[in-house]
């Protein structure tokens, strides 16, 4: 769980306000959710940069510790994100105040389990990560950190699909088409073996 400094913004808000921010090395920042009106904060970009490489999708996922003004604590997640096409820098980012029982939507990362058993990757297959995550609904107390899915059964030619995904109790995913989200494609010389065989 990481510790989150961040300040109240005082004054007017807007582009210029906000473009004055980021030249002082500082992320405009807005806090909402719950029973409590929005909040608009700043934080150090240094301190948002390593936050987001060193936590990675758990900011999405689990809940983190936000500190505002040195002395107001506040579980929250993050929501969103922009990042500036050309520098690479945060522009603004959205943090959402975490309730346990409240149902989020969020996506989650797919971690891919039993490569090493898997028939297919043994026959010279390529695993295609068609989706890398998957939106989930669940009481924010019951978000998974990622959903694990083992391809120890997969032949070449076979497809992971929404509905196979064993997913935590409480979690569901509010998916209306039956999308492929792994697939094991052959490649040429996999294809070769298997008219061998044939």
């Amino acid at each position: 769980m990481a510790m989150i400094q961040a300040q109240t913004r005082d004054g007017a808000l807007g582009k210029g306000p906000s473009r004055l921010l980021r030249r002082n090395a500082r992320v405009p920042v807005v806090l909402y959710g719950g029973t409590r009106q929005n909040r608009n904060l700043s934080m150090d970009q240094k301190e948002l940069l390593k936050l987001l490489d060193n936590e990675g999708s758990g900011l999405r996922t689990h809940r983190q510790d936000m500190v505002i003004d040195g002395d107001i604590r506040v579980a929250v997640l993050l929501r969103d994100y922009q990042i500036h096409p050309v520098t690479g820098m945060p522009v603004h980012v959205d943090f959402m105040r975490f309730d346990p029982d409240q149902v989020i939507h969020v996506r989650v990362p797919l971690r891919v389990i039993d490569e090493a058993k898997c028939p297919g990757i043994k026959a010279g297959g390529v695993l295609d990560m068609i989706q890398k995550d998957v939106e989930v609904h669940c009481r924010a107390d019951d978000l998974p950190n990622f959903i694990e899915t083992s391809v120890a059964t997969l032949k070449v030619g076979d497809s992971i699909h929404v509905k196979d995904l064993k997913l935590p109790k409480g979690v569901e995913i509010p998916a209306e088409e039956n999308y492929a989200v792994i697939a094991l494609v052959g490649t040429q010389s996999a294809a070769s073996d298997e008219t061998v065989e044939a």
